[in-house]
């Protein structure tokens, strides 16, 4: 039986670069009803103040999705009660095409926005990362199981893996406009700027083994592209493991040439104090990558050698040397070619339309639910959140969410923020079951859950908070007093004038 994980070894490499610095976007955190970033999936529901301010710390993301790999799975009972490694359990509870893994991170760089009169504006400098790999049960099944079970030419192995590898700046410039105190909508057009992408489509590739001689051959259909605004050292397929590494940061290409262009809109209505609706759409967009290396290959009758790694323990404990594992995957089936310079090609955005309402009994107790849709691999994944939200003292402010998702699986998760004048921080978690497994080793941490995150930030604000997005009746009644104030003002020096004129006519005559 051969024990080799090199779809781990694939994920670990290609993501190492990220695991440090690693967001499935959660929606919980803009639920703190006092956290300005009520807005940040949906440019139309209003932010509750005059101005707000973020440097560096407002706003850093963290998260990972994992549809199939699953720790527990490597492990079963044999006759004597004892745990034992058990492959076959481990390769039936995968997918057979559709495994996904992703890992992404976020970090706004700086965060502006303004109130003017019925308009707030708001700019956006953030830096996103972004990994995601799908892979077909076969590709691991090959090695763990043997070839064994993909005997002869009407049995193939679907030795498929698609990756995708995207690091990028977006510059967003927000326009937000009350229609009137009830309803409010918004517009984020968003420059996006391209660091570094590979996208690698190995989706026809199959592998055969003779019946009689095991002979193991590969008929490859293989298309990797890769870009970046730096200077790489890419020269072979590869190469592109080490495409972080290879960048020459002090030499810049052009700080232009990986353009694209996205956009998030929405609107939200507030009919009363108790409650309120808004929907909207975001990240729709793309990046168009620019002096692009490719390779094409499509080849029949690949010789492949049969190398064998046999401590399932480092496999387990994630301690295996990835690079050489890679090199032989690429060797043996890819074939590690040169790439050649290529045309041009778009990456898009992870788009979602979002619609949700709420039902508020008081500031401490809120309901919401939201709905929505992702666009994933030209497929539509729906997802639907309850979550509670609640201000305390003035400023503790309290949400918890449980999310059912066929896309990232169901979650739990819990937000908290303090909001005292102008400094609000808040910490958010997706899943926040994933971080109460202390005892956990890193392989059962990263594969226990299909999803998990955490958000935080440091955020400053300016002007009085706005209670349920627009003034409450509390902040009605005084600007009425306010008003009534005026009037009686101004009616007593009318009073007075009439006064001070009757009497001068008086002493006239």
């Amino acid at each position: 039986m051969k024990k080799i994980y090199k779809f781990l070894a694939v994920i670990a490499l290609v993501c190492s670069t990220f695991v440090a610095k690693a967001q499935n976007d959660g929606i919980v955190f803009t639920l703190l009803p006092q956290i300005p970033y009520v807005n940040y999936f949906n440019p139309g529901v209003r932010v509750p103040y005059n101005g707000t301010l973020g440097l560096g710390i407002s706003n850093i993301s963290v998260s990972y999705y994992n549809s199939s790999i699953k720790a527990s799975n490597l492990f079963g009972v044999n006759a004597a009660g004892e745990d034992v490694i058990d492959a076959h359990k481990f390769i039936r509870s995968l997918d057979k095409r559709d495994n996904t893994f992703n890992l992404n991170f976020s970090v706004d760089v700086v965060n502006v926005g303004f109130r003017v009169k019925k308009f707030f504006f708001s700019f956006d400098w953030r830096m996103r990362m972004g990994t995601g790999i799908v892979f077909a049960r076969d590709f691991l099944g090959f090695f763990i199981g043997g070839n064994g079970h993909y005997l002869g030419e009407d049995h193939p192995c679907d030795f498929n893996v698609d990756i995708d590898v995207m690091g990028f700046s977006e510059y967003a410039l927000g326009v937000q406009y009350d229609v009137n105190e009830k309803l409010t909508v918004g517009v984020r057009p968003k420059l996006l700027s391209g660091i570094a992408n590979v996208h690698v489509n190995n989706n026809k590739t199959k592998v055969y083994t003779d019946a009689n001689t095991y002979a193991i051959t590969a008929d490859v259909d293989l298309d990797i592209k890769v870009a970046s605004v730096f200077d790489t050292k890419l020269y072979r397929i590869g190469d592109i493991a080490n495409i972080f590494d290879s960048i020459d940061y002090g030499n810049t290409v052009s700080g232009s040439s990986n353009l694209g262009f996205g956009i998030d809109f929405g609107a939200s209505y507030i009919a009363n104090e108790h409650w309120g609706v808004s929907a909207g759409v975001y990240d729709l967009g793309y990046i168009k990558w620019k002096n692009a290396r490719v390779k094409h290959n499509k080849k029949e009758g690949v010789s492949v050698n049969d190398a064998i790694f046999t401590n399932i323990n480092d496999v387990y404990n994630l301690k295996l040397d990835y690079k050489s594992m890679l090199d032989e995957l690429v060797d043996e089936v890819w074939g590690n070619d040169s790439l050649c310079d290529g045309s041009d090609y778009k990456t898009y955005l992870k788009t979602r339309v979002m619609a949700q309402g709420y039902y508020q009994f008081n500031p401490m107790l809120r309901f919401t639910a939201i709905g929505q849709l992702f666009t994933v691999r030209g497929d539509v994944k729906p997802a639907f959140t309850l979550a509670y939200s609640g201000v305390f003292m003035n400023h503790f402010n309290l949400a918890l969410s449980y999310t059912m998702s066929n896309y990232t699986g169901n979650a739990l998760g819990t937000g908290l923020g303090l909001h005292f004048g102008p400094f609000n921080f808040y910490l958010v978690s997706d899943n926040v079951l994933s971080l109460f497994d202390t005892s956990a080793t890193v392989a059962e941490l990263a594969t226990s859950y299909k999803t998990a995150g955490v958000r935080l930030g440091v955020v400053w604000t300016f002007g009085k908070y706005q209670k349920g997005n627009i003034m409450d009746k509390k902040d009605k009644m005084d600007k009425k007093d306010k008003m009534d104030m005026e009037v009686e003002k101004k009616v007593d020096t009318e009073a007075i004038d009439k006064e001070k004129e009757a009497f001068e006519q008086q002493q006239k005559q």
